[in-house]
């Protein structure tokens, strides 16, 4: 089955259900467990994927300074694609309808195409959704279709409920400090903002930073709920970029392959995350989320 601009689809089971807005740039419209919000609801009618449950980011996540950068012998420049926003963010698939080209009771598949604009290189972007007995599995592939290398990267950009006493718990190793436009500036240890291996309740102050050496786990704790969310993410997402914005009812938990403005960085592949791939080469990770009753599993 292949459908496109489809409003919304669902797929469902055991306690979970997920709703999906491909044509609001393959965005979520919500999950839940057992009839309860795990993510912020999209409002209905909404036309703005910031405004959604969460959203694809391909052929990269985050930010690219003033949208320039050099890859080989091209210099280029990419438009600005968020309102109030100096940097061009997460690629072009967020900001497209994608097509449904597979759909049943409990998994989806949706597809991107790119065609050359500013960003010079066709790619094919697809979002695997699975619900399974324990919960949710998005798998993201990226493939390059262009006939020379591009540079690439993959990521998820959930937008978790938050209460006054959730509390966040991760392994990481160290954090990349930010200047005030959110853009990387120096390496640092990870308890440098907070340790989140302790488990800390999320301050009421910014944190939109990137954190390294992500051991592929860290836990949501909302006491409130007597609820524990697991995210966990596979290779190449080892990156984690936590956006947790001031007097909100939200926070951002996003793997990623890579750190922000990856292609503007002087540190080699494996300090920054950044990939290239090569024609018909493809990026595939995967990402899951669990929901069970406090205290979280082992």
């Amino acid at each position: 089955m292949t459908e496109s601009a489809v409003a919304e689809i669902s797929i469902a089971h055991g306690d979970y259900a997920l709703e999906i807005l491909p044509g609001l740039g393959g965005a979520l419209a919500g999950l839940r467990f057992r009839g309860g919000e795990v993510l912020r609801r999209t409002p209905p009618g909404a036309t703005e994927p910031l405004d959604s449950a969460g959203f694809p980011l391909m052929p990269f996540a985050n930010r690219i300074a003033h949208g320039r950068f050099r890859f080989g012998a091209r210099q280029l420049q990419l438009a600005r694609n968020a309102p109030g926003q100096a940097h061009p963010l997460h690629g072009q698939s967020w900001r497209a309808p994608w097509t449904v080209e597979s759909h049943d009771t409990h998994q989806a598949v949706l597809a991107f195409e790119y065609a050359p604009g500013d960003w010079p290189w066709p790619y094919r972007a697809q979002q695997m959704f699975t619900l399974q007995k324990w919960g949710l599995e998005v798998r993201l592939t990226l493939e390059n279709r262009a006939s020379e290398p591009m540079p690439a990267g993959i990521g998820w950009h959930p937008y978790f409920r938050r209460t006054p006493l959730t509390r966040l718990r991760a392994e990481v190793a160290g954090v990349w400090l930010a200047d005030e436009q959110c853009l990387p500036t120096s390496p640092a240890p990870a308890h440098r903002i907070l340790d989140w291996s302790r488990g800390e309740r999320l301050p009421e102050k910014l944190i939109d930073h990137c954190y390294t050496g992500w051991s592929g786990r860290a836990d949501l704790v909302i006491p409130e709920e007597q609820l524990c969310v697991r995210l966990e993410a596979d290779e190449p997402l080892r990156w984690l970029h936590l956006y947790v914005p001031p007097g909100e009812s939200f926070l951002c938990l996003e793997p990623v392959s890579h750190m922000p403005d990856a292609l503007n960085r002087a540190e080699a592949p494996g300090v920054s995350g950044l990939r290239e791939l090569r024609p018909g080469e493809s990026l595939t990770g995967a990402i899951r989320l669990a929901v069970s009753p406090q205290p979280c599993p082992a």
